[in-house]
């Protein structure tokens, strides 16, 4: 008996997670997409544009927070900026026993970022490259490094570009009770290249320090 139990549960638990969390393929990420499009449709209007001053704003205050955990895990939220305007919606979803398959949904003004399973990069629909474990952005098939974050040094994370320059860095905050600690400090103007580059790396790492201290609470 307790052997068909146990295959009962292992059943359940696998319809559950193919129904709830699904696959990571491409094409899953887009339907996922798309159904925070929807969830998000109000603040998603309201979105305001990423230059040197507003992203200088961003904060890790997080509004219309929805959590699910047990048969995998997903996150979703608002970062908005220290004058609580939306500024990025983002997901971040796990299957049940895959957490090398989570993938990251990034929406903001101007961007749509999706992170694979794998790693791999795609901004407005388009790949464009795969962050590995040194934190560095880049394709292979065209051998270039479009930039990369640096080791943790005094609670921040700097990001280079191509040329190596320092765009800005990606703050953990001293005092998270704080109600809009800051995210991000940005060092110059950015091009079109830079400021996605810059985003790509920004926007991931970022989720990763919030869910990592939510999930330590």
């Amino acid at each position: 008996m307790f052997l068909f139990f146990l295959l009962g549960l292992l059943i359940t638990v696998y319809i559950f997670n193919k129904i709830y969390f699904g696959r990571t393929t491409k094409d899953a990420i887009e339907k996922e997409v798309v159904k925070t499009r929807k969830l998000f449709a109000k603040q998603l209007q309201d979105l305001i544009s990423w230059n040197r001053n507003e992203m200088e704003l961003l904060s890790y205050f997080v509004s219309e927070k929805s959590e699910r955990k047990g048969f995998g895990y997903s996150f979703r939220g608002v970062f908005t900026s220290v004058y609580q305007e939306n500024m990025m919606v983002f997901q971040r979803k796990i299957p049940f026993g895959k957490a090398k398959n989570g993938f990251t949904i990034v929406i903001t003004k101007q961007h749509e970022i999706l992170y694979d399973g794998k790693d791999q990069v795609y901004v407005n629909g388009e790949f464009l490259g795969k962050i590995d474990k040194k934190g560095r952005f880049s394709n292979s098939k065209i051998r270039r490094v479009f930039g990369s974050v640096a080791e943790e040094r005094y609670s921040k994370y700097e990001i280079l570009n191509e040329e190596k320059n320092v765009l800005g860095s990606i703050k953990i905050p001293e005092d998270w009770d704080l109600p809009f600690p800051r995210a991000l400090e940005v060092y110059e103007d950015m091009d079109t290249h830079n400021l996605i580059t810059f985003k790509v790396l920004a926007c991931r790492k970022m989720i990763d320090i919030y869910l990592t201290h939510h999930q330590q609470k």
